[in-house]
């Protein structure tokens, strides 16, 4: 038998296995792995607070972070790298999105979803523009254009265009 598994020119019979729950423990061990500080490589800094996370997670969930983080390899002896949000992301915005990048749930309420849909437009954070519509929709259960002007939502936002049909 060859190294590549075939048998006098015929292909041995393969077999896949594929893991329903591999994903989601990788990703509770990387939230554990954060909230105890381990493996952590970059900190981000959300209006002055300090938040420890892992580049891979955050570059693979957001394109802001990944291109912030483009270039930065984090080769020994390298200071830590830190990243400093701009003002329009907030901390009551920036916290779900964070928690949603390593847990894959997004915890929305009526005092934090203006604040985590600007955030994730800012960011480049999607896939979240149903859950937002539908945690708006359950909140002022008729009319969505009336739930977008009654957080204060732009017609403007990406996340948002959706929304106001």
């Amino acid at each position: 038998m060859s190294a590549g598994g075939e048998r006098g020119g015929e292909a041995a019979p393969l077999y896949v296995y594929e893991s329903k729950v591999h994903c989601a423990n990788v990703l509770l061990s990387l939230e554990e792995q954060r909230r105890q500080g381990i493996l952590c490589d970059v900190t981000v800094l959300v209006e002055g607070r300090e938040v420890r996370a892992h580049r891979a997670v955050l570059a693979a969930s957001s394109r802001y972070f990944l291109q912030a983080l483009l270039g930065h390899n984090g080769t020994a002896g390298e200071a830590e790298l830190i990243i400093n949000l701009p003002d329009k992301v907030t901390a009551k915005g920036f916290a779900p999105l964070l928690q949603f990048a390593y847990t894959a749930k997004l915890v929305l309420s009526q005092e934090n979803i203006h604040e985590v849909i600007l955030c994730a437009d800012f960011l480049g954070v999607h896939n979240l523009e149903d859950s937002c519509f539908r945690f708006l929709q359950a909140q002022l259960q008729n009319d969505s254009q009336h739930a977008i002007n009654a957080v204060g939502l732009d017609q403007g936002s990406s996340v948002c265009r959706g929304l106001a049909m």
